[in-house]
């Protein structure tokens, strides 16, 4: 099985970060196999993780009045329930496997281990993680306004 780091290596939300950093990075992580069409969390749930998926496809849904509507589809590489992680919040969406399915999971425990220990690298981390936040609600923001405008 390959080693944490050397799958972090090479994902864009770790791009910034040289080799040792990922080995450290890696310490806080755990690996979990999904299979095909299990619920991985559900809108409401609370929000105690975030997901990066090495293998596979998710599907994210949010419920409405006529039913669970398709977000999108999730391949390698992408984080899930980051949103959750960063404001305790409960889940805003459900997540699914559509495959069976490799992930890495960050626990807010953790991410909270992680600040305690090493304080510059959870900083780094977590920047990160909000530029990639915020090129997401761009790219929304721009398809709402297309929504809106025909």
């Amino acid at each position: 099985m390959m080693d944490i780091a050397d799958t972090l290596d090479g994902l864009d939300l770790f791009k910034d970060f040289a080799y040792p950093e990922l080995k450290l990075i890696a310490r806080y992580l755990s690996r979990e196999a999904r299979k095909q069409g299990e619920v991985i969390f559900s809108e409401g749930d609370p929000g105690t993780y975030m997901l990066i998926l090495v293998d596979g496809r998710l599907s994210i849904f949010k419920g409405g009045e006529s039913g669970n509507h398709l977000l999108s589809h999730e391949g390698r590489g992408r984080m899930v329930g980051e949103m959750a992680l960063l404001d305790h919040e409960r889940r805003s969406a459900s997540c699914m496997a559509d495959t069976d399915c490799t992930v890495l999971i960050l626990s807010a425990d953790e991410m909270a281990r992680m600040a305690a220990e090493n304080p510059l690298l959870a900083y780094r981390f977590m920047f990160r993680l909000a530029r990639l936040l915020s090129r997401r609600l761009r790219k929304t923001s721009g398809m709402l306004v297309e929504y809106l405008v025909t």
